[in-house]
């Protein structure tokens, strides 16, 4: 498996924004493009102001969101992101976020920003 295409999750551009959906401060990727349909719908978000992207772990080391590369992952893309980054030996910091382990907050070393 090429871990560099293996898709981690999705997430949402808001194209009136010009941004990613965030929870907090972290990015949000969705474990589905269905899962992030219903975060649009929970978000009162509008699908025609919307995209889906499909994230890969090369988008998440450039911090497409401007997140400082902190993401909020749902728990199957959190279960993907760990394979490969076991893989890549990227070190990160996870935790539930507020106490419910379906959704990590995590926080990831060497990503880099538009700074760098």
């Amino acid at each position: 498996m090429n871990e560099s295409s293996t898709i981690i999750g999705y997430s949402l551009f808001e194209l009136s924004e010009e941004c990613y959906q965030y929870n907090e401060d972290a990015c949000y990727i969705a474990s589905s493009r269905e899962e992030a349909n219903g975060f649009l719908e929970n978000c009162g978000g509008s699908a025609a102001d919307c995209r889906i992207d499909a994230i890969k772990i090369t988008e998440i080391m450039t911090d497409f969101g401007a997140s400082s590369g902190q993401y909020a992952m749902e728990f199957a893309a959190f279960s993907r992101f760990k394979k490969v980054a076991e893989v890549n030996a990227i070190q990160f910091k996870a935790e539930p976020f507020d106490g419910d382990d379906t959704l990590m907050v995590v926080e990831i070393d060497g990503v880099m920003n538009g700074e760098d």
